[in-house]
Formats: structure tokens, sequence, C-alpha cells
């Protein structure tokens, strides 16, 4: 008796330190962009961009443009005109 209860309580510790390391969906484990666009955008009707570099959580660097309107844009990082906008906006936040 007391050897299936050592066994019992083994099982369940061992289920609980694998359960640790499971992501929770919505919380990490997750990219936030699905599918990305290379269209360009003009610069004045970005109100926001939010860059997500590549970690546990995504295996791409992330670019969320926020527009003036409201509508949020996932962004292709690859292409020319987004390298070029991260660098201005990137210079632009260290002379501030």
């Amino acid at each position: 008796m007391k050897r299936a209860a050592i066994l019992t309580i083994l099982v369940l510790l061992l289920c609980a330190m694998t359960a640790q390391g499971i992501p929770i969906p919505g919380i990490q484990g997750r990219c936030k962009c699905i599918l990305t666009t290379t269209k360009r955008f003009d610069p004045n009707i970005i109100r926001n961009v939010k860059y997500i570099p590549r970690g546990p959580h995504c295996v791409t660097t992330e670019i969320i443009i926020t527009m003036k309107n409201g509508m949020k844009v996932c962004m292709n990082p690859n292409t020319k005109w987004m390298k070029t906008f991260i660098k201005a906006t990137k210079a632009t936040r260290m002379q501030k």
C-alpha cells in the first residue's frame, strides 16, 4: 500500500514539474503577426511603431504599425524601406 502511494506521489510530482514548461496560449509562445505586408505607408499616417525582437515567444522579428485611425498592420521586417524606417526611428529616439 505504501509503495502505491509513493508511486502516485512521484507521478504527480513529475507531472507538475513538466507542466511548468508548457507555454500558456495568449501570454507567451505565440507570435502576434500571422501575416505581414510589404506595402509602404506614408509616415504621416503612422501613430506608433512597435518593434518586437524575436525570442522564446516567436521565432521572427515582429513590427506592428498603428495608424492614426487605430488600424494595426504587421509589417515584413525584411523589406528595404522597413529597415530604413527602423534605423531612422532608432536614430530619432537616440537624439531625444
